[in-house]
């Protein structure tokens, strides 16, 4: 069994109904959609092509619309927010607080790349609005294809 077909298992077994999943070109994210189009899973796929014009982007066009039409949410994060992430970290840096890249950098160290995609893919999701009040999968890798797989419980932010 591999990375996307454990994730679908693992989402049935703990009825979790949001997955996530982040994909460069989009073959991974029409791989997870042909294995959970049977389910009852809402489908939401991080790309990586932030803030690039239409014909640089990497993610195949054909697979945005195929997902598209099947109302799974394809989301590419506003790389402004990056940007002004990067220059309020260095800023804390410098004062020696703590940063959300100090934070990655220990969850590269600790679980490897792929969990810290996961991470970065679940923070963009709750920076867009896209995840509010549930509990996600997300899958990433470090290269190419699937290898990870991270459970997030996102609460809402004013209680």
């Amino acid at each position: 069994m591999n990375v996307l077909e454990n994730a679908i298992d693992i989402a049935k077994k703990e009825k979790i109904s949001t997955i996530a999943v982040a994909s460069t070109t989009g073959d991974t994210a029409l791989k997870l959609f042909e294995l959970a189009k049977d389910g009852t899973f809402k489908l939401i796929v991080v790309t990586h092509d932030e803030g690039k014009l239409s014909q640089e982007r990497r993610f195949k066009e054909d697979i945005r619309q195929i997902l598209l039409a099947n109302h799974v949410t394809v989301y590419t994060h506003n790389p402004r927010a990056i940007i002004l992430r990067k220059i309020i970290s260095a800023i804390f840096e410098k004062l020696g607080l703590p940063t959300w890249y100090k934070y990655l950098r220990q969850m590269r160290e600790k679980y490897g790349p792929g969990i810290k995609v996961c991470h970065i893919i679940a923070h963009m999701l709750i920076e867009g609005n896209i995840l509010r009040d549930e509990r996600v999968m997300v899958i990433a890798g470090k290269k190419s294809g699937a290898d990870s797989i991270a459970v997030f419980l996102v609460e809402p932010r004013n209680k």
